[in-house]
Formats: structure tokens, C-alpha cells, sequence
């Protein structure tokens, strides 16, 4: 019975794995496709996508705009969620959920409804739409992702460390400077490394947000809407192989988060 349970999740669990990684497999595949139309059977291999994509002026310009913001935006959010992450864990007061929940609020609402009010709000109060306003969505967006994942250490951080520094002279900024921020420094590396992923692959505030330029992002929405060229499934492709590189820079910055004891280790 046990045997025959194990087996039906293993089922499950590669029938929804294929599901998930289908598309992905589908984009680089196609990427490659010599015909300018993704379709079944492919009829030979070429990089010829991927070079256009690298000669167009367009790309260029936008992936410099899109890495300018992503590392302003990782700069800001990652210094703001960590000294948020301090706030949840370690403030007193009556209002501290209730402003706890509010820094949490852009993890559950849409980005599309994140991106129109913040609009919304910038015309409201007279701000130009252009670099700025961009920045400071992403940061909005992308901060409460810093807070959670630094978060997460800081929860089961031995405080006796803390104390056994003051105990030794160290004052509140030695030790937070020499102690506390060494140990956390794993997952705010890795909060950093998701806050530059998410800013630079965000199109919704960057587009209602933003005036004068593209992101990359905004520069591919452009240009599949007569049609997906090939180009773009290049760019796709490029895309999912910077995350999952990423991804193995970080995953075992998380697993050493998640595991019991990590956090003191």
C-alpha cells in the first residue's frame, strides 16, 4: 500500500513537473528554429535569432536601461527591506502589525493594480513619469521579497550573540556592523540577488510608470504585439538561463535558511 502510494506521487509529482518545464522547453527549442514561425517539426538549428538579437540598437539601449534600474532598485530595496526585516522582528508598539501588514500589502495585490495606482499617484502629486517614478515602484514591488527572505533568518537569530558582543565592549553599531550583519549576510545576498531578478524582468510599473525609454521588458512587449518574432523567443531564452543560474547561486544560501540550526551555524 505504501509502495503503490509512493508511486502515484512520484507520478503526480513528474506530471506536473513536465507541465511547468514544457513551456520553457518549447521557447528554447523554437528559439533555435531556423523557420521564422514556431512550429512542428523543427527544421534546423540556427543562431541566427540570437545574433540579431544582440545587433539591434534597441536591445542594447534597453538592457542598459533595464541593468541601471535593476541595480538602483537592488541597492535601495535591499538596504530598506533588511531595516524592515529588523522592524517586524525585533519593534515594539501598538501599531507595529498594522504597519508590518501595510509593507507586506504589494506581495498579495496584482502588480497590474500596483502599477496603475501607483500611476495614479505620481500624477496626482505632480511628479514627472520617467526614471524615478520607476525606481521607486520596483522598490515598492520588490522590498517586501528583501523583508521576507532576510526575514526568515533573522526570526531564529540566537540574540545571546548580540549580548555576548555588548558584554565585550562592542556598542549597538559594532555589533550590528561586526555580528548581526555577518550572519545575516547570506540571505540578504540572496534578497538581493531576487531583487535585481525581479526588477529586471518587471514590465507592469515599468510601463505605467515609466516615460521617454524602455526596459527591456517593455522593449519585447513591443515587439510581439503584431506577432512573436523569433528574436523574442531568443530573448526568452536568454532570460530563463540568467534565472537559473541564479537560482543555483541561491538555492543553497536557502536551503542553509530553511535547515534547523542554519542561522547560528
Amino acid at each position: 500500500m505504501i509502495e503503490s502510494r509512493h508511486l502515484a506521487l512520484s507520478f503526480v509529482t513528474l506530471l506536473v513537473t513536465s507541465f511547468v518545464l514544457l513551456p520553457i522547453v518549447a521557447i528554447v527549442l523554437f528559439s533555435f528554429n531556423t523557420a521564422r514561425f514556431y512550429s512542428l517539426p523543427i527544421e534546423g538549428l540556427t543562431l541566427s535569432w540570437y545574433l540579431d538579437l544582440f545587433a539591434d540598437a534597441r536591445v542594447k539601449e534597453s538592457l542598459l536601461v533595464s541593468i541601471g534600474v535593476a541595480l538602483a532598485v537592488t541597492i535601495i530595496s535591499t538596504i530598506v527591506g533588511t531595516f524592515f526585516a529588523f522592524f517586524v522582528a525585533r519593534a515594539y508598539g501598538r501599531f507595529k502589525n498594522i504597519i508590518a501588514i501595510t509593507g507586506f500589502l504589494p506581495l498579495v495585490v496584482p502588480p497590474l493594480v500596483v502599477a496603475a495606482g501607483l500611476q495614479v499617484a505620481f500624477v496626482a502629486f505632480g511628479l514627472s513619469l520617467g526614471y524615478a517614478t520607476v525606481i521607486s515602484g520596483h522598490v515598492i514591488y520588490t522590498t517586501p521579497f528583501v523583508t521576507l527572505m532576510v526575514l526568515s533568518q533573522l526570526i531564529r537569530y540566537d540574540r545571546r550573540l548580540d549580548a555576548a558582543a555588548r558584554d565585550l565592549g562592542a556598542g549597538r553599531l559594532q555589533t550590528l556592523r561586526l555580528v548581526t550583519l555577518p550572519i545575516l549576510w547570506p540571505s540578504i545576498r540572496s534578497a538581493a540577488i531576487l531583487a535585481f531578478l525581479l526588477s529586471f524582468n518587471e514590465w507592469a510599473i515599468a510601463f505605467f510608470t515609466g516615460r521617454g525609454f524602455n526596459t527591456l521588458p517593455m522593449l519585447v512587449y513591443s515587439m510581439q504585439r503584431n506577432g512573436l518574432p523569433p528574436t523574442v523567443l531568443a530573448y526568452s531564452a536568454l532570460s530563463i538561463l540568467v534565472v537559473v543560474l541564479m537560482t543555483v547561486l541561491i538555492l543553497p544560501v536557502i536551503i542553509r535558511i530553511i535547515r534547523p540550526g542554519a542561522s547560528n551555524e
